[in-house]
C-alpha cells in the first residue's frame, strides 16, 4: 500500500501542520478574486462607453508610458504583439490614440493618447472611485496605507521573481 493521500480531506488535513502555508495560499487567491471581481465590475460600468477590459487597460498603459511601441507595450501587458495590435485597432477607431512615426527611426511607431480620449478617462477616474469607494468602505486611512505598502511590496517581490 503506498503512502499518496486520496482525498482532498488528506490533503487540507497537512495544512493544519503548516499554517504559514495556508495564509500565504490564502492571500494569493484572495488577491487574484478580488482581481476578476474588480475587473468585471468595472467591464460592467465601462461597457457602457463601448470600453472593454483590455482597451481600458491598454489606455492606462499608454497613460502611464505615453510614446510607447506596440512591441513595448505587448511586453508591458504580457500578451503577444499582434493581440495587442487589435486591440490598439480598436482604440483608434474610436480616435482616443494615434500611432506616430518615430522621429529618429521612421520604421518605429508611438502610440500617443489624443485629445478625443480625455471624456473617457474621466470616466474611467469616475467610476474608479466609485468602485473604491465601496470597496474600501470602513476601512481607516492607516489600514489603507498598510495594505497598500503590503501589496506594493508583493508586486515588487513578484516582478524580481519574473525577471
Amino acid at each position: 500500500m503506498t503512502d499518496r493521500k486520496s482525498t482532498i480531506r488528506d490533503y487540507r488535513h497537512g495544512e493544519d501542520e503548516a499554517p504559514d502555508l495556508r495564509a500565504h495560499g490564502e492571500v494569493l487567491y484572495l488577491i487574484h478574486e478580488l482581481s476578476r471581481l474588480i475587473s468585471a465590475d468595472f467591464d460592467r460600468a465601462m461597457g457602457a462607453h463601448d470600453l472593454r477590459n483590455a482597451q481600458w487597460w491598454a489606455l492606462m498603459h499608454i497613460h502611464q508610458y505615453e510614446g510607447v511601441t506596440q512591441s513595448e507595450l505587448a511586453a508591458v501587458m504580457q500578451m503577444g504583439r499582434a493581440s495587442a495590435g487589435k486591440v490598439l485597432e480598436r482604440i483608434e477607431k474610436h480616435g482616443w490614440i494615434e500611432r506616430r512615426a518615430d522621429p529618429e527611426d521612421q520604421r518605429v511607431r508611438r502610440i500617443y493618447l489624443t485629445p478625443k480620449s480625455q471624456p473617457i478617462f474621466d470616466a474611467m477616474s469616475e467610476e474608479g472611485r466609485n468602485l473604491f469607494g465601496r470597496l474600501l468602505k470602513g476601512f481607516t486611512d492607516s489600514e489603507t496605507a498598510a495594505l497598500l505598502g503590503g501589496l506594493r511590496k508583493l508586486k515588487l517581490n513578484a516582478a524580481r521573481e519574473a525577471g
